[in-house]
C-alpha cells in the first residue's frame, strides 16, 4: 500500500493530503497506444466536487527506476484488496483508516481516510531504521522531490518550467523557483568550478568535439557557419519604441505577497510599509488588483488578521499567543484552531 502510495505521489508530485482523499472511482488501470497508466482524478481541495475543481492524471512507468514503476505497483496492491475483500465501493477510500485494537489487531475503516500523522509515522519508523540514506525523507519530500526529479533528474520524461507549473496548477513562478531552488541545493554547488565544465554547446561557435584540436580554421569556419543563418544576415534595424511612463499605482502593484517566516513578520507587513525591502503598502491596504497576485496567501493574512485586529501592540499578540508565534505555520494553524472553535 504504500509502495504504491508513495509512488504516486513522488512521480506525480502531490499533495500526500489530495493522495489520501483518493476514493476507488478516482483511480484506474488504463492502456494508450504508448503504454499503460495509472489514471488518477485528483481533486484539488477536500470541497471540491468530481466533475467540476479536479483533474485527471496519467501516470506512467519509470522504468529506470524499479520503484518508480507505478503500474505495476498499483496492480499489486489492487490484487492484495481483491485477495482479502469481496467487493470493494467506488466510494470506499484506496487508502483507508487503520488503527490498532487493544487486542492488538487492525482495524480497517474503508469509509475513512487515512490519517496523515499515521503516514508520517510510518514514514519516519522507515528512515530512522535505514541510517544510511543519504537525505531526509518527509511527506513533503513527495512533492517536492518530484517536482524536482521531473524537471532535472528524470531519464525518461523531462518538463521544462511551463509544463511543471501546469502540471502542479501554480499560478505564479515564485512557488516553481522555491521548489527547484532550495537552500541545500545552493550550498552544494562551487562556483569556483562552474566554469571549469567543459561541455558541447548546442549554440554558437564551438569545435564541435571537445577531443579534436582547436585550430584556426576550425574556428573561422564556425563564424562563416553561424554568419550564413538568415536571422544573423538581416540588416533590419528596429528602432526603438517608446514606452509609456508608468503611474505611481502601477509601479508599487506588488507581484506576490511578501513571504513571512514568524508572528512577528506576518504582524509588520500587514500593518506597515518597508520600501527597504521592496514593501511599497501594508498587506491590509491592498487594492483588488494588488490581491490578485496571490488570492490564497492574501486569505491567510485575512485570516490572521482577525487575531491581530484583538490588540493594541505586538508585545499583547505575543503575550497570547506565546511560542505559536515564533513560526508563521505553527501561528496560522492556532488561529484556525481558534476561529473553529469560536475563540477568536
Amino acid at each position: 500500500m504504500f509502495r504504491c502510495l508513495f509512488s504516486c505521489c513522488y512521480l506525480g508530485c502531490f499533495r500526500i493530503g489530495e493522495m489520501l482523499g483518493l476514493k476507488w472511482g478516482d483511480v484506474s488501470l488504463g492502456k494508450s497506444a504508448h503504454g499503460p497508466y495509472v489514471s488518477v482524478r485528483l481533486r484539488w481541495h477536500k470541497k471540491a466536487s468530481v466533475e467540476k475543481e479536479c483533474q485527471v492524471y496519467h501516470l506512467v512507468n519509470e522504468d529506470s527506476y524499479p520503484c518508480l514503476r507505478v503500474c505495476g505497483l498499483y496492480e499489486d496492491y489492487v490484487d492484495k484488496i481483491a485477495a482479502t475483500l469481496m467487493q470493494t465501493s467506488k466510494d470506499a477510500f484506496v487508502f483507508p483508516h487503520m488503527s490498532m485494537l487493544p487486542s492488538g489487531n487492525v482495524k480497517v475503516d474503508w469509509f475513512k481516510a487515512m490519517e496523515q500523522n499515521f503516514v508520517r509515522r510510518q514514514l519516519n519508523d522507515i528512515v530512522e531504521s535505514s541510517p544510511g540514506l543519504p537525505v531526509g525523507i518527509s511527506l513533503h519530500s513527495m512533492r517536492r522531490g518530484g517536482c524536482f526529479y521531473r524537471v532535472f533528474e528524470s531519464p525518461e520524461r523531462r518538463f521544462d518550467f511551463r509544463e511543471l507549473m501546469v502540471w502542479c496548477r501554480w499560478g505564479d513562478a515564485k512557488t516553481c523557483c522555491e521548489y527547484l531552488v532550495t537552500r541545500t541545493l545552493s550550498n552544494a554547488i562551487d562556483p569556483r568550478l562552474l566554469l571549469e565544465k567543459r561541455s558541447l554547446v548546442p549554440s554558437g561557435v564551438h569545435g564541435g568535439n571537445l577531443g579534436v584540436h582547436v585550430t584556426a580554421d576550425n574556428i573561422a569556419a564556425a563564424v562563416m557557419k553561424c554568419l550564413r543563418v538568415e536571422s544573423v544576415l538581416s540588416l533590419h534595424v528596429g528602432l526603438p519604441v517608446a514606452k509609456r511612463q508608468q503611474t505611481m499605482q502601477e509601479f508599487v502593484v506588488p507581484k506576490s505577497i511578501p513571504t513571512a517566516r514568524s508572528g512577528k513578520e506576518a504582524w509588520e507587513q500587514w500593518f506597515s510599509l518597508d520600501p527597504k525591502r521592496g514593501v511599497y503598502c501594508a498587506l491590509k491596504d491592498y487594492s483588488k488588483e494588488m490581491i490578485k497576485s496571490d488570492r490564497r496567501k492574501y486569505s491567510e493574512r485575512q485570516t490572521l488578521a482577525t487575531a491581530f485586529n484583538k490588540y493594541q501592540s505586538y508585545a499583547q499578540f505575543e503575550n497570547d499567543y506565546g511560542g505559536h508565534a515564533d513560526s508563521y505555520w505553527g501561528f496560522l494553524q492556532e488561529v484556525r484552531k481558534r476561529k473553529r472553535e469560536n475563540r477568536l
